[in-house]
């Protein structure tokens, strides 16, 4: 499911503007009734790194997808985790405005943050601060890079 998702926004969202999307992650919204919500990370054919709240039209896999917001990764200022000692799906983000968000899980915040970090240091090299999230899972000393 979550390839199938990946490659529909990719075709339909991203590839045609030239964008190169790098995570999605699923997020709950207060909202929420038959369509789904999504943050992804991508990459501009100018090399800039974009953060965007996506919403899926429709709950087929053929949705019709809908960019709602996009930010720049040089604008974002800090992540908070919430809670590191807890198993907690909530993060905010700070731009010049705060962004509250609820992951599917609290594995894809991690995911999402670790893909933050990752393009920060590869396109921007900027100081993001990462806060309330647990060291080790948040640099991922465990995986085979």
């Amino acid at each position: 499911m979550a390839a199938l998702l990946r490659k529909e926004l990719k075709k339909k969202v991203f590839h045609p503007n030239g964008d190169r999307l790098f995570a999605v992650i699923e997020v709950i919204t207060d909202e929420q009734e038959d369509e789904r919500y999504y943050l992804c990370s991508s990459v501009t054919n100018c090399k800039e790194v974009q953060i965007t709240f996506v919403k899926n039209m429709t709950s087929s896999h053929n949705g019709q997808f809908e960019k709602i917001t996009t930010w720049y990764l040089e604008d974002l200022k800090l992540v908070d985790g919430k809670e590191a000692d807890q198993d907690n799906p909530h993060f905010d983000m700070h731009f010049d405005k705060v962004y509250g968000w609820e992951s599917s899980s609290t594995a894809s915040k991690y995911t999402f943050a670790r893909c933050l970090q990752e393009l920060n240091h590869h396109y921007l090299g900027k100081k993001i601060t990462f806060v309330n999230f647990d060291a080790d899972f948040l640099n991922d000393t465990s995986s085979n890079k």
